[in-house]
């Protein structure tokens, strides 16, 4: 990061650079804006001079000449148009003792004087680099012509490029000084004006490090001097209060979190209910609308439409019971009611209540069980060994096999579930713990599955600050479920 005393250096420093390349443009570009606007000048100059010979004006023709010559250091040759020259008010003494510009008696233009080089003015303006033979004087000229006579304006070049010479050195002599002086002044000012604004940073980090000790002394009887006082009282105040507004920032977190929460849960509530319920409110009302319409000419046609309405029915409050709990449980409204709990007994107690099933679908349970108290809500705690149960017969293929483990780790109680059959895509492994996943929609809905078990569990394992984990192995799946032991 630059500091304030080289940003400073710098732009006096580009400042100073911006002068000096303007001075060098002005050398660079100054002459041929003054050719330009002296070109302009000398053609206005000899169109004045044709007018005033059209109307036959000799004496205003030579005293505006001369006036203007005087004045703004303009010379007029006038040649007639044979290119002889008729009239100069310059070197005319000398001209005419020059036997070898003469021809006849009179001075010839090609003789007089030729062309070094062109400029370009405008579209219609011309002005040129005349070199006069007799003065070995180079001249910058227009010429004005009208068939009959040519007008030929002139002034030395020389004065020009001095005059732009003279220009660029004064203005280097004026500018160099004050640029050193400049340069000497943004240095000792810098220096002056960065030191109490160095202390300020200072002290400002040590805050921003939550170090309150530093203090600002400063004696500028000025603004910064206010600044620094400003400063010393805001690191009092901010000492004083950060116990505070942490404990207060961790409420808000809190509520905030638990607002946003309650937010998604009421969006995800309405989604889900709203698809789910589709299609047995299609089918109970498909089927109602049938018996309404008394399509049915037996008994057993319409016995069959109540059992299908009777079926969609039970499935649909299954689901809603299933809901309030999960959303009771998502959004803290519900509140366990910890006591001790013996899980071996309660694994035995839901097991039994399944022998029929198991028994009916010819798979084996196998128990490893110890005796082992967790703190919790017995009644939730029976609903997840109950779903969880429950997912194990339902997805049990194969071998028709399901362990039940309990076991020991450090301070912890861990119950595995394992079933055989397939085993689930790693892709959907943490997924299948989230409301309305069925990995086999098509069976799920034909056995009454609605796809909130796992959710439930999920809910209900987080309030008691447990751990659960889905995991494949040989043959099949594995659920574990960690509870701290009393």
């Amino acid at each position: 990061m630059k500091s304030i005393k080289n940003k400073m250096l710098l732009g006096i420093l580009l400042i100073n650079s911006i002068i000096l390349i303007g001075i060098g443009i002005f050398r660079i570009t100054f002459e041929d804006f003054y050719i330009k606007h002296t070109g302009e000048d000398l053609n206005e100059f000899g169109a004045e001079v044709l007018n005033l010979i059209n109307i036959n004006d000799e004496e205003g023709l030579s005293e505006h000449v001369s006036r203007v010559g005087e004045s703004e250091n303009i010379t007029v040759d006038i040649y007639d148009e044979e290119e002889f020259l008729i009239y100069s008010n310059s070197y005319t003494p000398v001209l005419k003792n020059n036997n070898n510009m003469m021809k006849n008696g009179k001075i010839q233009k090609k003789n007089r004087c030729y062309i070094t080089e062109e400029y370009k003015i405008d579209k219609k303006l011309n002005a040129y680099s005349i070199k006069d033979n007799m003065q070995g004087i180079e001249f910058l000229a227009t010429i004005n012509d009208n068939g009959v006579y040519s007008i030929v304006s002139k002034t030395p070049i020389s004065s020009i490029k001095n005059s732009v010479e003279k220009a660029s050195n004064f203005l280097l002599v004026i500018f160099i000084p004050i640029i050193i002086l400049s340069i000497v002044m943004a240095i000792w000012f810098s220096k002056r004006f960065t030191r109490p604004i160095i202390q300020l940073t200072d002290v400002s980090n040590k805050i921003s490090n939550l170090e309150f000790d530093e203090r600002v002394n400063l004696n500028t009887n000025d603004e910064i001097e206010e600044l620094g006082n400003s400063i010393n009282t805001l690191s009092s105040k901010i000492k004083t209060t950060m116990d505070d507004l942490k404990d207060k920032n961790k409420q808000l977190e809190i509520m905030i979190d638990n607002k946003t929460k309650e937010e998604k849960l009421k969006r995800e509530f309405v989604s889900s209910v709203s698809h789910e319920l589709k299609t047995p409110i299609t089918v109970i009302n498909g089927y109602a609308e049938g018996l309404r319409s008394n399509i049915l000419d037996n008994e057993e046609d319409k016995n069959y439409y109540i059992d299908v309405i009777c079926e969609e029915s039970e499935k649909m409050g299954v689901m809603v019971n299933d809901l309030l709990d999960l959303y009771k449980l998502e959004s803290n409204t519900f509140k366990i009611k910890k006591e001790k709990v013996n899980l071996e007994d309660l694994i035995k107690k839901i097991v039994k209540k399944y022998e029929l099933i198991l028994n009916n679908r010819e798979i084996k349970i196998n128990l490893k069980l110890e005796e082992a108290y967790v703190l919790g809500d017995k009644i939730r705690l029976e609903q997840v060994v109950n779903n969880l149960l429950d997912n194990a017969i339902n997805h049990t293929t194969k071998e028709k096999i399901i362990d039940i483990n309990i076991v020991f780790a450090k301070e912890n109680v861990i119950l595995t579930i394992y079933n055989t059959g397939e085993n689930i895509p790693e892709k959907d492994l943490d997924k299948i713990w989230y409301s309305f996943v069925r990995l086999d929609k098509a069976r799920s809905r034909a056995e009454n599955r609605v796809g909130l078990g796992l959710a439930i569990v999920r809910e209900i394992v987080t309030l008691h600050n447990g751990e659960y984990l889905a995991q494949n192995r040989v043959k099949g799946v594995e659920f574990l479920i960690k509870f701290k032991k009393i």
